[in-house]
């Protein structure tokens, strides 16, 4: 299991039932950075719109709209969401179908939380993947559409972080570190922050934005 990835993981659960959520948030909110419970498909929409997770665990049959039913809807808005779907022993039959609206896992009641943790912990490694590979990408072309001493700016700032991804260090400083011109150094900072890659958090001090990668892929 990979915790580390599950740390990083925003899911949402929806299921009508309240021993049912209380369950999955017992099991989920110690692994996951977020883990937001709600009792319709209605409700799960507009926490999905606003908060972006990672991840939705959803059971099938609720009164009104049904767990397949999310499952379409958020396919077609934020495809990038994974979205698992939940179902007692007796609905096999939903397995069909959800398979065909690109389910992302399919989990049985009762809930085995071993599996579950297992298949959320699956998904999140492959997103993480996903997204340092798109980090990875995201900087090589940004860099390479820059070219010349900025690069090497860029590169120093990069190494320069410390464990909380922040930068410490003014113009002057990256200038002289770099025999760079400052007129040169604060074009670069300026590239970064355009793009979101810094964030000035104040004079000297900057701050890595991890969460670009989120903002594009959603």
């Amino acid at each position: 299991m990979n915790v580390d990835a599950l740390k990083t993981m925003q899911v949402v659960c929806v299921d009508d039932e309240q021993e049912a959520l209380e369950q999955m948030h017992l099991a989920l909110n110690s692994f996951c950075k977020t883990t937001v419970c709600v009792s319709s498909t209605e409700k799960a929409l507009l926490i999905i719109d606003e908060l972006r997770p990672d991840i939705v665990l959803t059971d099938v049959r609720m009164p009104g709209a049904s767990g397949l039913d999310l499952l379409e809807t958020v396919k077609k808005k934020h495809p990038s969401i994974a979205v698992i779907i939940v179902s007692a022993h007796s609905e096999s039959e939903y397995l069909l179908d959800a398979i065909r609206l690109k389910a992302d896992g399919y989990l049985l009641k009762p809930l085995n939380l071993y599996e579950m943790l297992e298949l959320l912990s699956s998904i999140a490694t492959q997103k993480t993947m996903e997204r340092e590979l798109d980090h990875k990408n995201f900087l090589l072309s940004l860099l390479n559409s820059i070219g010349g001493k900025r690069v090497q700016i860029i590169e120093y700032i990069i190494s320069h972080l410390d464990d909380d991804l922040m930068f410490h260090g003014t113009y002057d400083e990256v200038a002289e570190a770099l025999s760079a011109s400052k007129p040169t150094v604060v074009n670069a900072f300026q590239i970064l922050m355009e793009n979101n890659v810094l964030t000035r958090v104040k004079n000297g001090v900057y701050k890595m934005n991890t969460s670009i990668i989120g903002n594009n892929g959603h």
